[in-house]
């Protein structure tokens, strides 16, 4: 007697990967924070206490989110999306201000940010929408039905970059909360799904230009925007050393002076000078100290896990898996490139935290949901045959059957 059953092979890669990238956050955090908790008159630093409690509370979020099945999260995608944009609006209403910027939602002791978590929302909104598009070609037969451009073009066009209307009002409720590397990480992962879907090259160029004006737009509605972008290439220039340039200028140095083994753990400079040093600058402290195998390090992990992604995203046959596969993979790809560049001075300072690496609860928080939601999207369900043991007796009893009957 034959039993066939599905049993599920999943990769416990990606989790161990990603608990190391936290792991090694949480010791360049307190590194990089005691230095600024000190002068407070505590040696460990608040960051370091909250990114373990975010931590703890992104692993149970990894293990709940990974038992959804893909048909809910397909099916829970909208409504995912809907209830995160109207946390942003909540933002605006009974946000908690910080540092001049409005964007959690909380109280002091416990705040999180909504746009961490759209980041998510917009990479499964995006697959569910993207997943039911046919190629445009294919259309044909059922566009020259109706009559005239308009209904043959520009409405079936409309209908097809409808998802893309909805990304960028969520990305104006953002850049409202003065938070432009966020937006900036939402567009260009948004940006890699549409091209990822069957899509015609002049769909790409208008996405493309579109994403060029709606980032210069950002950038251009607040003047000290504008002024950091234009003086970065001056950035050495002595008019702006202590003013808009001085957070690139010394992160830029720490990780000048790092070379290639660092000035040894715990004696870097940085942390004393830079004001974000556990978040967006925390790659100027672990390049200063660990020099090039520090953010290396870091950035291998990061890899590897959009690496691994990448691969199970190959392995799928339903293009939503592949798409939300494929989008986060570039999602982590591109928020631990750019905040590198920015920490080298690459790049303007744009407020975007290092993966697993920086301090954020909810930044945290958010990619280990996502990278749940992945492990469950790569799991491959092989059909197994188990064989049910006999009894002899029952095995006495088939033979004296087969006897009898001959």
């Amino acid at each position: 007697m034959k039993n066939e059953r599905n049993r599920t092979h999943t990769d416990t890669t990606i989790f161990w990967l990603a608990l190391c990238a936290s792991a090694l956050g949480l010791v360049f955090i307190l590194d990089a924070g005691y230095a600024q908790s000190s002068k407070g008159g505590q040696l460990i630093p608040r960051a370091f206490y909250t990114q373990i409690f975010m931590l703890a509370a992104g692993i149970v979020g990894f293990f709940t989110i990974r038992r959804v099945s893909a048909e809910k999260l397909k099916k829970w995608a909208p409504w995912i999306m809907g209830v995160t944009f109207l946390s942003l609006i909540a933002v605006e209403v009974v946000g908690v201000s910080q540092n001049g910027a409005k964007r959690w939602i909380g109280v002091e002791a416990m705040k999180l940010q909504p746009a961490e978590f759209m980041k998510v929302a917009a990479i499964l909104y995006l697959a569910y929408a993207l997943a039911k598009k046919k190629p445009w070609a294919s259309t044909w037969e059922q566009r020259k039905k109706h009559r005239g451009w308009v209904n043959q073009v520009l409405v079936p066009k409309l209908d097809r970059l409808w998802p893309a209307f909805i990304i960028l009002a969520a990305l104006f409720l953002i850049e409202r909360e003065k938070d432009l590397g966020t937006a900036s990480v939402i567009l260009a992962s948004s940006f890699a799904l549409f091209i990822s879907a069957p899509i015609t090259w002049r769909s790409v160029s208008t996405i493309s230009l579109v994403m060029i004006v709606g980032l210069g737009a950002f950038v251009w509605k607040e003047p000290y925007r504008v002024k950091r972008f234009l003086v970065h290439p001056h950035r050495w220039e002595r008019e702006y050393i202590n003013d808009e340039t001085y957070q690139p200028i010394n992160s830029e140095l720490a990780m000048v002076s790092g070379k290639l083994v660092g000035v040894g753990f715990g004696n870097g400079r940085a942390k004393y000078l830079l004001p974000a040093t556990t978040s967006d600058y925390i790659m100027a402290t672990v390049g200063e100290e660990c020099g090039v195998w520090g953010p290396g390090i870091c950035l291998l992990l990061v890899g590897a896990i959009s690496f691994k992604l990448l691969t199970a995203a190959k392995r799928q046959k339903d293009r939503f898996k592949v798409l939300v596969l494929s989008g986060t993979a570039w999602w982590l790809a591109i928020q631990a490139c750019t905040n590198l560049m920015m920490a080298n001075a690459t790049l303007p300072s744009i407020g975007i935290p290092f993966p697993f690496i920086s301090a954020g609860g909810s930044s945290l928080i958010a990619i280990w949901l996502a990278l749940g939601i992945c492990d469950r999207l790569s799991v491959a369900a092989e059909p197994t045959m188990e064989v049910a043991v006999e009894s002899n007796h029952n095995r006495r009893w088939n033979w004296r059957s087969r006897l009898s009957r001959t």
